[in-house]
């Protein structure tokens, strides 16, 4: 095939697009933030959805970075210690999964007991919040072992934090490597979609309903996915909170993985690349998966299919997240196929200025991330044909919600508003992990 020349407009157009993200991006390191505005970390503001979510935003987001119990195999399971370095390291979802403490809470824990994790033995349910959030969940932990308790004492570098005999490493706590409840991985992560497993356990069906009610008082729903092996466990949790997304158990994932077709109760298939000798996620499966508006998220049936190789092959099929319990290894293939799941705002093609500042409209995809943040930078041309700066200024806004970049012009901006209206681009140059940049072009004037 011949590659017909690129028009002299379009080379244009994309040399003065580099040319502003340039000038955007040196904006960025100079330009203050105003103490009004968010801080650029992660996750600073709670979720405050204004319009409604798309039932097909799961298989929008991709590739999405999953973190199995926060990345297990690069930090100990399920800590709060875990989730912040995955975070920290590019994950878009933390999974989890919940069990009920002796008084009724909803602990984040894997097994039934307490034994492959922390200094202590018995099972989770004997123990009360309060016991279970002193231990020391790092206690067993070893770098891609998240529960081999072989290895010479000294290997175990978590060991003692949370007790206090050694000190917790720098910007954590030691109540960062206990056993945490939902409460606290839900208000530590306000911007952070949850993959919650319920357990199997004698009790499973009242914690399922507790989980209802916890998403029912700390939403917005559509920043939880609830799965669990046991379908009639989901199905029970479906009839107390149908408007939060689900993944099928096994015997329905099962039944699909042989019929095909829709599933109109669930959003999400959680699978494994094979089960019991037999290959599941091939390209027909993915395909089939969104040809039926079903996102798929590859989880791991151990460390040696945790690989990048293993994980390059799931990308090129097209899945919509790696369940990974190295998520800091696993963002850098996602980075590599510069597949990050990052939201796009959109900048209003116009806006209104008066004598020193000028406002234009932003608006956060309301299918994506929790909170887009920018700085928007706009320039336009000068009578010599150069592009000079009109205004700046950092700007937020929470998913599904529109708010308004105050800019502040320049000596160049206020004149050329004194003299009419004017044409310009508009760049928007992210200023948090899940904000993609984007360039518009844009009209300002005053009323």
């Amino acid at each position: 095939m011949t590659i017909p020349p690129k028009s002299d407009t379009v080379r244009r157009t994309r040399r003065q697009a580099v040319a502003v993200f340039v000038l955007a991006a040196t904006l960025a390191l100079v330009v203050p933030v105003p103490a009004a505005a968010p801080a650029v970390a992660d996750d600073s503001s709670a979720m405050h959805p204004i319009v409604a979510v798309p039932q097909d935003m799961w298989n929008q987001r991709r590739v999405l970075n999953v973190a199995h119990a926060g990345g297990d195999l690069e930090a100990p399971h399920s800590t709060l210690f875990a989730m912040k370095e995955a975070v920290k390291n590019g994950t878009d979802v933390l999974e989890m999964d919940v069990r009920f403490s002796a008084d009724g809470v909803l602990m984040v824990h894997h097994d039934d007991t307490v034994d492959r994790t922390t200094n202590n033995t018995g099972n989770v349910s004997n123990f009360t919040a309060a016991e279970l959030q002193a231990m020391d969940n790092g206690y067993w932990f070893y770098p891609d072992c998240w529960s081999c308790h072989s290895q010479p004492a000294g290997d175990y570098v978590y060991r003692g934090i949370r007790t206090g005999s050694v000190p917790a490493p720098t910007g954590y706590t030691a109540n960062d490597f206990g056993i945490a409840t939902l409460a606290e991985v839900a208000e530590a992560f306000p911007g952070r979609t949850l993959d919650v497993e319920i357990k199997a356990a004698p009790n499973a069906y009242e914690v399922a309903a507790e989980l209802a009610t916890f998403i029912a008082a700390n939403g917005p729903v559509d920043r939880y996915l609830v799965a669990s092996f046991d379908d009639a466990l989901t199905d029970y949790f479906k009839t107390l909170a149908p408007s939060v997304s689900t993944s099928p158990g096994q015997s329905t994932m099962i039944d699909w993985f042989v019929n095909r077709g829709p599933m109109p109760a669930h959003r999400v298939l959680q699978v494994p690349p094979t089960f019991g000798g037999i290959t599941v996620v091939t390209q027909q499966f993915v395909d089939d998966a969104h040809a039926n508006g079903l996102a798929v998220w590859v989880w791991f049936n151990g460390n040696e299919e945790e690989n990048p190789a293993m994980w390059q092959s799931l990308i090129d099929m097209g899945v919509d997240a790696l369940l990974n319990s190295k998520p800091r290894q696993a963002e850098a293939v996602i980075e590599a196929n510069s597949a990050v799941f990052r939201s796009t705002p959109t900048i209003a093609t116009h806006g209104s200025a008066s004598a020193g500042s000028a406002k234009v409209g932003y608006t956060c995809d309301p299918a994506h991330v929790a909170l887009c943040e920018s700085l928007v930078v706009v320039v336009a041309k000068n009578a010599g044909g150069r592009y000079e700066i009109v205004g700046t200024g950092w700007v937020s806004a929470h998913r599904g919600s529109t708010a308004t970049a105050n800019l502040t012009l320049t000596r160049f901006g206020r004149r050329e508003l004194r003299n009419g209206p004017l044409q310009g681009i508009a760049v928007a140059w992210r200023a948090n992990s899940d904000t993609e940049h984007d360039v518009a072009a844009i009209g300002l004037s005053i009323p």
